[in-house]
């Protein structure tokens, strides 16, 4: 196994690590509560004796529990119907309403003109608001957890007792139509389907068209045909993801609605009850998922051509009703037994109107006693649940159990003597009143205590979870500091630790499994020990050479290491400050919130600091004639030389990277606490955008993108990389460009009228963003199978060493050296083990053909820019076109960042020297406080490529760029969403190696303002010439000093996710876990992934490029042994 491998294998090791202790943490911190595997039945009524009533009206028939007061109902869900979307304002006049105001008249009219038959509720829904989840509420009365979020891409059966379910074991007949997200929820229970696809929020009318299409055909089908329709509509949604609530498009979609509402309402029969609801509500940007009022606060109306309310209910401003509330009502007034886990709590209002009882003159009596049945139904039925639940959990606290049980029997005798008849009427209404009460009491009070129940842990697994996080943390400290010393690789000490960690993981798994067998008898996903015994033997057996009397030396060293921890420089130790403080604030919700500012502060502060750090270790005690000499310049004063002196020029550069720190605020995108925050006008679609303002955004955006490509040409060009026809320059030189101008044209598309692009064929919408996918596809295929821009070139009129290439660079002087080292005595080149031998040039035969190379000096920084350039346009693409300044923006300040490093290294390189044979420690060693400003670029411009870490600022219409929506998996839309989100992490992650080789070809602008005070180092300027092919040199420190950057900024990521596992498991009970804490930790642990699975790639393709070079080197040698 060679170096690069051994190498790979310790980092692949330590992310195994780190992706163990993020599985045992999420298990034990995100817990699906108990699912009770019960279904409630006609027979079993949960009141003894109970049933129906033996009564019927001239409506009503016997149902299960109690009387029906409905044979029918249609049921339409507007997704993302908000309260306001429905209310009506009288006193707007229709030119100054906002595009979602007033567009429903068709329920004012009915609440006005039939007050006892229609009511609007303000429905609100459950967090997260998330349409799965909220379709889950609406048909089990359940209440969901912060993990179901997760499932919202991925729909499943659901098992527990519904509404649904109900009905079809009624023998009822249910035909759905709409959101095709239900035949997955509930996929054998429709009498008839008509599911269209969902998930493509660019499609605003496939859903809705499809519904109105069979909705009022199905409805007047003969009697018996159907029982309950269930219409669900998506236009609103998609509105609001595409353009948000303020587009004229949302108003159109509402108007459409209504005509469906009237539609359907011209066709009802007093048998039949019309609810029409939204799952959810939006954000000002139209987004959804979180609490927000906006986002919980939807619509629910209801109407009858019956009488369905005693009086005006309409009159009472924001009545609100939960929306599991939703399935307990529809179930009694249908006549059906409610769901066995139900929570939602009846609506009593809509029982008032209906009497169980005749020849009561009472209107009070009459008015209360249906409802308190319906209630009294409904607190037996949770009470039942309860006690199941109880038996098979053991989460629920029993003496609150107790105790609420006990009050329900105090609330049921109350009942009692209000209806047997031996009080007085007066006794017996107050009675029943206190009964009503105390029953909505009683179900309130449970809610709330399974609410706060729900939110359970698993604290052993979590700390087990943490604690293999710590090991992962160690292990790579450890790799850090071993990484500084060379001889790891001679004495045979990394062969041992891979061994030792595969004879630990081994030994720990066998373990594992034998221990949980002995003390719980069986293996289930919940075990424990053959995960943490694995990863415990691991670390013990990567320890163990260093703990032998073999290794004491490589011991020595490491204690020698921790030492000099103490001695470190200042930017070192403010660099481990911040880090510190960044994962310490995560403790607090006001960090958290402000944390996209809090990290450009953070950033700034750093590169400051290392400014700062630079000048002073720059500065050294002159000599005296270095005195002498100074003294004399300024006397002749020359302002040109003053302004370009080092620390004017450093100072300039970090000047414009603070600026392009500032001008990244500009795409921030908004939290909902940040009240104070408006949304940024590039975070805005563009077809929303009117005027003049639309055309000039578009073309800014088109000449970022196109900057990107021509940039990398003329950088590639420059260094001598562009002159081969190798697949991936080829790829460079006309794909790139190509993929450039079709996202410009797929923007220019996207900003067209609405109407206009509904009526485009659908292959003409996803062929640009496909042909964009295949170059990105074409050009990675490139890179891994020739990654090399090199040209190698036969010059017949090459008479000696000393004779600069005409081209490649100013670096390729040091090419006449090499073809010294490959043409001298023994015609081989230099033994790639650190120590060259010095050849002398024979000065051969100067008619021979000598091999001239284009490229070499910059090999290793050219596959690397193809690399992120090549991801930067992709994820530009996702982005959209308001973001594309944002991607260049970012490239201007990651080159700004490199050039600052470039310029301090290669002045400390002339300041320390390369004295020592085959070393290049002082150059290609990366220190810690640069890895940290590394990692606080890729948070910083995860804020500001208009995300936040809270689930309604996910991008979802990134998941349609080049595809229609009719996806048979969600593997690729999860992809797509996924880069979108985490493109920063991404694009930092797969530039890495730059902070490795920008130094070895770039901030040579210092290199002529240093050149003097190094007069007679010739070795140093011999090494600083070679440009990055020293590298290859020199492979034992370029595998040593790649994985120590690796490592580092690993562990900088891991310090991250550890202080949000802190943060989230010490602060489970907290007001805000679900809010803020919670989404902070999952989008950290998912960006965590990310970093891991695009760190590992980039490493394999550095180590891929430095073969392609060896291979290169072997060809050459072989052609210098034919001359």
């Amino acid at each position: 196994m060679g170096l690069g491998l051994k190498t790979f294998g310790l980092l692949l090791w330590t992310v195994a690590l780190s992706v163990v202790g993020i599985t045992l943490f999420t298990k034990g911190f995100l817990l699906n509560r108990l699912e009770v595997p019960v279904k409630s039945s006609c027979e079993e009524s949960p009141i003894e004796g109970g049933g129906a009533g033996e009564e019927e009206g001239e409506t009503q028939k016997k149902g299960c529990w109690a009387n029906r007061h409905f044979k029918k109902a249609i049921i339409l869900i507007v997704d993302a119907l908000r309260y306001d979307f429905a209310t009506y304002n009288t006193s707007l006049a229709p030119g100054v309403a906002l595009p979602f105001q007033n567009k429903l008249p068709v329920l004012h009219e009915l609440l006005t003109s039939r007050p006892e038959s229609a009511a609007l509720f303000k429905f609100l829904a459950d967090p997260p608001t998330t349409t799965m989840q909220r379709l889950k509420g609406l048909t089990t009365g359940s209440l969901p957890t912060f993990i179901d979020v997760s499932s919202n891409f991925a729909s499943s059966e659901v098992t527990e007792d519904n509404v649904i379910h109900q009905l079809a074991g009624g023998d009822r007949k249910v035909i759905f139509m709409g959101d095709d997200t239900w035949t997955g929820l509930y996929p054998k229970h429709f009498h008839k389907v008509y599911p269209f696809p969902s998930f493509n929020v660019k499609d605003l009318h496939t859903v809705d068209n499809g519904v109105m299409e069979h909705l009022v055909p199905e409805m007047e089908k003969e009697e018996g045909e159907w029982d309950v329709l269930i219409g669900h509509f998506l236009g609103v949604d998609h509105v609001g993801h595409r353009f948000g609530p303020y587009h004229p498009a949302m108003g159109e979609k509402l108007t459409q609605m209504d005509g469906v509402i009237r539609s359907v309402v011209s066709k009802l029969t007093e048998d039949t009850v019309l609810f029409v609801m939204g799952d959810h509500g939006m954000t000002r940007t139209g987004d959804h998922g979180g609490d927000s009022t906006d986002e919980v606060g939807a619509a629910l109306f209801m109407y009858s051509p019956a009488k369905l309310l005693q009086g005006a209910l309409h009159q009472q401003e924001d009545q609100a009703v939960s929306q599991i509330d939703f399935v307990p009502t529809l179930s009694l007034l249908l006549g059906l037994p409610i769901p066995f886990s139900n929570l939602g709590m009846v609506i009593p209002q809509l029982f008032l109107a209906f009497s169980t009882t005749k020849n009561q003159t009472n209107t009070d009596w009459a008015q209360n006693i249906t409802g308190v049945e319906a209630l009294r139904i409904n607190a037996f039925q949770i009470k039942k649940y309860l006690e199941v639940y109880a038996r098979l959990g053991e989460d629920l606290p029993k003496d609150v159990v107790s105790k609420l049980q006990k009050q329900l029997t105090e609330i049921d005798n109350a009942y009692q003597t209000a209806i047997n008849g031996e009080a007085s009427i007066d006794d017996a209404l107050a009675a029943l009143k206190r009964a009503k009460e105390g029953y909505i009491k009683y179900i309130s009070e449970v809610k709330e205590m399974c609410r706060k129940v729900w939110a359970k842990f698993d604290m052993v697994s979590m700390v087990c979870g943490f604690s293999v996080l710590c090991i992962a943390c160690i292990a790579s400290v450890c790799i850090t500091m071993q990484s500084h010393d060379r001889r790891v690789v001679y004495t045979g000490n990394l062969e041992a630790q891979l061994s030792g960690i595969a004879v630990g993981v081994g030994l720990g798994f066998i373990f594992g499994i034998v221990s949980e067998i002995c003390l719980t008898g069986t293996i289930t996903t919940s075990s424990l020990a053959p995960f943490m015994l694995p990863c415990l033997g691991s670390f013990i057996g990567y320890m163990s050479p260093a703990w032998s009397n073999k290794s004491s030396k490589q011991t020595s060293k490491v204690l020698e290491l921790w030492r000099t921890l103490r001695k470190q420089p200042i930017d070192w130790i403010v660099a481990t400050s911040l880090v510190g403080w960044n994962a310490c604030g995560l403790g607090a919700n006001s960090f958290l919130i402000n944390e996209d500012t809090i990290t450009a502060f953070l950033l700034q502060s750093l590169v400051w600091s290392l400014l700062v750090a630079a000048n002073f270790n720059r500065q050294s005690v002159p000599s005296k004639e270095q005195t002498q000499k100074r003294a004399r310049v300024e006397k002749s004063f020359d302002i040109g030389r003053y302004i370009t002196r080092p620390s004017l020029l450093l100072l300039f550069v970090v000047v414009v990277f603070s600026v392009c720190v500032r001008l990244s605020m500009f795409f921030r995108a908004c939290r909902e606490e940040q009240w104070w925050c408006e949304t940024p006008h590039f975070l805005k679609s563009l077809s929303t955008i009117e005027g003049g303002h639309k055309n000039a955004r578009y073309f800014f955006a088109a000449a970022c993108m196109a900057l990107i490509p021509v940039s990398l040409r003329l950088f590639m060009s420059k260094s001598g990389n562009m002159d081969s026809v190798t697949p991936t320059v080829l790829n460079v030189k006309y794909a790139l460009p190509v993929a450039a101008v079709c996202t410009s044209l797929y923007w220019a598309m996207q900003a067209l009228p609405q109407r206009v692009l509904d009526n485009l064929p659908a292959w003409e919408q996803v062929i640009l963003p496909r042909v964009v996918y295949v170059i990105i596809f074409s050009s990675f295929v490139s890179l891994i199978w020739k990654p090399l821009c090199l040209l190698l070139q036969i010059d017949r009129n090459y008479y000696g060493p000393d004779r600069t290439l005409q081209n490649g660079g100013r670096d390729s002087r040091h090419l006449s050296k090499l073809y010294n080292q490959v043409k001298g005595r023994g015609t081989t080149l230099p033994p790639r083990n650190g120590n060259p031998a010095k050849e002398e040039w024979d000065g051969g035969d100067a008619t021979k053909r000598i091999p001239a190379v284009y490229g070499l000096a910059t090999v290793y920084s050219a596959a690397s820019l193809v690399t992120t350039v090549t991801c930067s346009q992709l994820l530009a693409l996702l982005l959209g076109d308001g973001l594309a300044p944002a991607v260049l923006l970012l490239l201007v300040q990651m080159g700004l960042y490199l050039e600052f490093h470039a310029a301090v290294k290669r002045t400390q390189a002339r300041k320390e020297g390369l004295s020592q044979p085959g070393s290049t420690t002082v150059l290609s060693q990366v220190p810690w406080p640069v890895v940290v400003g590394w990692g606080l670029m890729t948070s910083q411009y995860f804020f500001y490529t208009g995300h936040q870490a809270a689930i309604p600022t996910i991008r979802f219409e990134s998941a349609f760029t080049g595809f229609y929506g009719d996806f048979d998996n969600n593997l690729v839309p999860a992809v797509l969403i996924g880069l979108n989100t985490f493109a920063s992490q991404v694009l930092f992650t797969v530039s890495l190696p730059l902070l490795l080789v920008w130094p070895f070809c770039r901030g040579k602008w210092m290199d002529k303002k240093l050149a003097a005070s190094h007069h007679g180092n010739q070795e140093v300027l011999d090494e600083l010439q070679k440009g990055e092919f020293v590298l290859h040199e020199h492979p034992v420190e370029y595998r040593l000093n790649s994985l120590r950057l690796y490592s580092m900024y690993l562990l900088f990521n891991l310090i991250k996710l550890g202080g949000t596992m802190v943060t989230a498991g010490y602060l489970r009970n907290h007001l805000m876990v679900w809010n803020i804490f919670a989404p902070r930790y999952v989008f950290e642990g998912v960006s965590f992934m990310v970093v891991c699975i695009t760190m590992l790639l980039s490493y394999l393709l550095l180590l891929r490029v430095d073969d392609s070079l060896a291979a290169w080197v072997g060809k050459l040698r072989d052609y210098c042994k034919t001359q």
